[in-house]
């Protein structure tokens, strides 16, 4: 995987042709945090790029509701570009406020980033290229 970053609260990376993000920090709570998160989120969603978008959350245990509308706000920035969104290893309890909130309607979510990559390939959303 290359890593070119230059983020605080997430590492970018390229991962079998996906645009790999992975959130580091254990928790996105409190209005400076979440602010810079969704900065950083917005950032990547907004590159020139068409490849898809995978968001690895295994490191992240707690969102705060403004950490929540930062994710909002990646899937309808990612998906108003044309790029292909999913989420992966959600902790149970982001879970449990990702449901209260909706999420789930918004952005497919895998329990493993090998389940995710698959899911890609198999909507095409991967060049033959790529694996």
């Amino acid at each position: 995987m290359s890593v070119a970053n230059e983020h605080e609260q997430i590492r970018v990376g390229d991962f079998e042709g996906v645009v790999l993000i992975e959130i580091m920090c254990c928790d996105v709570q409190g209005p400076d945090r979440a602010q810079n998160f969704s900065a950083e989120l917005m950032s990547v969603a907004q590159q020139d790029s068409q490849k898809p978008i995978l968001l690895d959350m295994r490191r992240c245990a707690y969102f705060s509701s403004m950490g929540y509308s930062s994710l909002f706000k990646l899937v309808k920035e990612s998906k108003e570009r044309g790029r292909r969104v999913k989420f992966c290893n959600m902790h149970p309890d982001v879970k449990v406020g990702a449901e209260i909130v909706g999420l789930f309607h918004v952005v497919e979510m895998y329990d493993s980033r090998q389940a995710a990559l698959q899911a890609f390939r198999q909507e095409g959303a991967l060049s033959a290229a790529a694996h």
